[in-house]
């Protein structure tokens, strides 16, 4: 994209609307399409959408078919989106997929955090806690209830397929001619700077990857 403004971008899965006002800011004029699986931030988005008069489409689409949206787009955005998927394959299509809605001279960004040397993502257990909360209100008995929320808290509640960076570069070398990688150790905000993984030097990584050319299915 060396030289060229893009003109629309797709935010595939977003918990808030900062990605496209992050976007808007960028590149302001920018048409904005957001795909995610939960209504919740769609909501948000709109509302925001709304209130600041920025070009934004919404849809509630699934991982891997993301069904519905219909590209080129300039620009495809990302974050962590392999890790909901359960399966190699469905992680492959979600790739080819996406490589397929990208324009031949567009580019995507993705970015994830891998486990450190800790073992775990230090976000994970809060993640737990707040999973067997909800659980402990679902329409069930009182017993069902305290099953389910055990189980929610024992079980990660988003682990990554990855346990290295070059393993994240490597499953999209399946859908892209060109494959960057960039890394962080940092800890993203001050709160996760003072989480022990971090002060002991065993906290995750960041990853991110840029890549272009797409591979048409």
């Amino acid at each position: 994209m060396a030289g060229k403004q893009p003109s629309n971008a797709l935010v595939c899965g977003s918990s808030d609307e900062t990605m496209p006002q992050t976007l808007s800011e960028l590149q302001p004029g920018m048409q904005i399409t957001v795909a995610d699986a939960c209504p919740t931030p769609l909501t948000l988005i709109n509302a925001w959408a709304k209130e600041t008069g920025e070009q934004v489409s919404t849809l509630q689409s699934h991982a891997p078919e993301l069904s519905g949206i219909s590209g080129p787009f300039d620009l495809i955005v990302t974050d962590g989106l392999l890790s909901l998927l359960p399966t190699p394959a469905s992680r492959e299509a979600v790739i080819d997929r996406i490589a397929g809605l990208l324009s031949e001279d567009g580019l995507l960004l993705y970015t994830t955090r891998i486990a450190g040397p800790a073992g775990h993502l230090e976000y994970d257990l809060l993640g737990r806690a707040g999973q067997a909360l909800a659980a402990t209100t679902w329409p069930a008995t009182s017993a069902e209830r305290i099953q389910l929320a055990r189980q929610r808290l024992r079980r990660p509640s988003r682990p990554s397929p990855f346990t290295s960076p070059g393993q994240v570069a490597d499953a999209f070398r399946s859908g892209f001619g060109q494959v960057r990688l960039f890394t962080r150790a940092a800890p993203p905000t001050t709160a996760l700077a003072l989480h022990p993984a971090f002060v002991t030097e065993r906290g995750s990584l960041c990853v991110g990857i840029a890549a272009t050319q797409p591979r048409r299915p």
